[in-house]
């Protein structure tokens, strides 16, 4: 007997893509997707199973720190920029 599934609905937040996809499609070794996931700078979504599932979303994400660390951005640097442009530039001066 085989079981049909519906459709998955997809969209930019839909997490399709495991570790080794977003690895390839972003260009950057899986150990760095870890080692930024571990800094806080990413969250991607979780299977039951526990394995990371990216969504297109969190590769464009991912696509900007790599960007700021190909500048020599550092992590502290990368993090207040990420945020900035999350808060829309609307940040009062500190």
């Amino acid at each position: 007997m085989v079981r049909i599934l519906k459709p998955l609905k997809r969209t930019r937040t839909t997490p399709i893509y495991g570790i080794g996809a977003a690895s390839r499609l972003c260009g950057l070794p899986i150990y760095t997707l870890r080692w930024i996931e571990s800094h806080g700078l990413l969250a991607p979504k979780r299977s039951r199973g526990k394995h990371r599932l990216f969504s297109e979303e969190d590769l464009n994400h991912i696509q900007d720190i790599r960007d700021l660390m190909a500048r020599k951005v550092n992590l502290a640097g990368i993090r207040v920029i990420l945020e900035m442009r999350q808060d829309g530039g609307a940040r009062s001066s500190l």
